[in-house]
């Protein structure tokens, strides 16, 4: 597989957030979560994934039919210059029928940092 012809090349950028693309509840990895409660956890929570490839929301399920019918993606990194979330990196993908996940990130970089304001 060509990685550059599947991929796009993603900008540096760090402390990422996490976008939902779903109610909660209708995930396996977030479904015991209320949206509220869960955005406010993903509000505090920054994600140095530091990925270099990503695929948009929107081609994720348009152009990669045989991967979206098996898995969907459940959260965008945020992305202040995208025009809508579809432009958005995906972030979490999971199983269309099976509680299969996958996160996106480096696993050799430093994974997140939880800043809880109300700590300091």
């Amino acid at each position: 597989m060509d990685d550059e012809k599947e991929f796009t090349k993603v900008a540096h950028r760090d402390n990422l957030q996490i976008n939902l693309a779903h109610e909660p509840e209708h995930t396996f990895i977030f479904d015991e979560f209320e949206r509220e409660k869960l955005e406010n956890i993903l509000d505090i929570i920054k994600f140095y994934s530091d990925i270099s490839l990503g695929i948009s929301m929107e081609d994720f399920v348009l152009k990669e039919k045989a991967l979206s019918s098996t898995f969907i993606p459940v959260a965008s990194f945020n992305d202040n210059n995208a025009k809508n979330s579809n432009e958005e990196m995906v972030a979490v993908i999971e199983g269309v029928v099976y509680p299969w996940f996958g996160i996106g990130y480096r696993i050799d970089k430093i994974q997140f940092n939880f800043d809880d304001e109300r700590t300091h």
